[in-house]
């Protein structure tokens, strides 16, 4: 099993990455299974700084696709970036699979034109773990298609389903489809028509959920269009960094005793996306982890954690499996 790191990924790279990937080999993480890819230049120096010049495999990228570039013309005219030199590894064998915090766009639009979609996914879906009552639930899709049709809904569960097997340990994954109401015959026609062709599936379906039950562990896979999974990613991000402001401002003006503080740190940590090891885009022929810009090294460690998750467990063909020999299979 070989990973690559995308160095050249993210707000604080390659930097962050590099230290990133030496937190990973302090946690036990077999450097041969890791390849960096990106500038040379500036990975050398940093690879020396951390001690990791004679453990890491190199795979040179010239090029840098920015997080304001448009992701389809970038990976057209940057054929040298990191992105695209590491997706081609992952495609020629070379690798299992491809991790980066860089251009969301970009790695989508990669990952669909250089790896291609499984033969049985009509839409590839990004599948957002977020904390709740019960432990992590996943959300898909956040963003990847908006234009969604049904039977991507129900081709989104069965996939998210196996990831929360292989990454979480849900043993037979609950899945509730996010409406305005919970009662039978509310929702638009796609949402109607998505819910009859989940509950013909052989998933474990519980019905209609709605945006307040999707942290309180009702089910572990909650499906959506990715507009509608967009809009409620960066609603909770800017929750959650509005939270945090106004308990330091808080804190500032009356610091509280030790006990308070440790407690409210404990619960603060478990909403911290940096534990959660990024989002994987599900439904293409190898792994892919996606992670937040502002990704730090202990989010990138947990990225390159999950990816090794995703590919021991061989989420990849599970999903092949299952759409195959059922009603999610993609329609000619």
């Amino acid at each position: 099993m070989k990973i690559v790191v995308d160095a050249m990924g993210g707000d604080h790279a390659p930097r962050v990455v590099v230290e990133g990937v030496a937190l990973a080999l302090q946690h036990g993480l077999d450097p041969a299974t890791l390849i960096l890819v990106g500038r040379s230049e500036a990975l050398t120096p940093l690879l020396e700084e951390f001690k990791l010049e004679r453990r890491l495999e190199v795979l040179h990228a010239a090029q840098v696709i920015e997080m304001h570039e448009s992701p389809a013309a970038a990976i057209r005219s940057k054929t040298s970036a990191s992105i695209v030199v590491g997706m081609k590894a992952v495609k020629e064998g070379k690798a299992s699979g491809f991790v980066s915090a860089g251009n969301t766009g970009a790695v989508v639009s990669a990952a669909q034109l250089i790896l291609g979609r499984l033969p049985t996914v009509s839409r590839p879906g990004i599948a957002v773990p977020v904390p709740t009552r019960e432990g992590p639930c996943t959300v898909i899709d956040v963003g990847a298609n908006i234009y969604c049709k049904p039977i991507h809904m129900l081709q989104y569960a069965i996939m998210a389903s196996e990831y929360a097997k292989g990454n979480f340990g849900r043993v037979d994954p609950a899945v509730g489809l996010l409406n305005i109401g919970a009662e039978e015959g509310k929702g638009n026609p796609l949402i109607l028509e998505a819910h009859e062709l989940l509950q013909a599936s052989r998933t474990n379906y519980k019905g209609f959920i709605e945006g307040q039950d999707i942290m309180s562990g009702a089910v572990d896979v909650v499906v959506c269009e990715g507009f509608v999974g967009n809009v409620i990613l960066k609603v909770a991000e800017g929750l959650a960094t509005f939270v945090a402001e106004q308990v330091h401002a808080a804190f500032a003006a009356q610091p509280p005793n030790p006990a308070v503080k440790s407690a409210l740190a404990v619960a603060f940590s478990q909403l911290d996306y940096a534990e959660y090891g990024g989002a994987p885009l599900l439904g293409v022929t190898a792994p892919v982890l996606i992670g937040h810009g502002r990704s730090s090294a202990h989010a990138i460690m947990n990225m390159i954690k999950t990816a090794t998750n995703v590919i021991r467990y061989d989420v990849t063909r599970r999903i092949t499996d299952q759409l195959a020999s059922g009603s999610g299979a993609a329609p000619a």
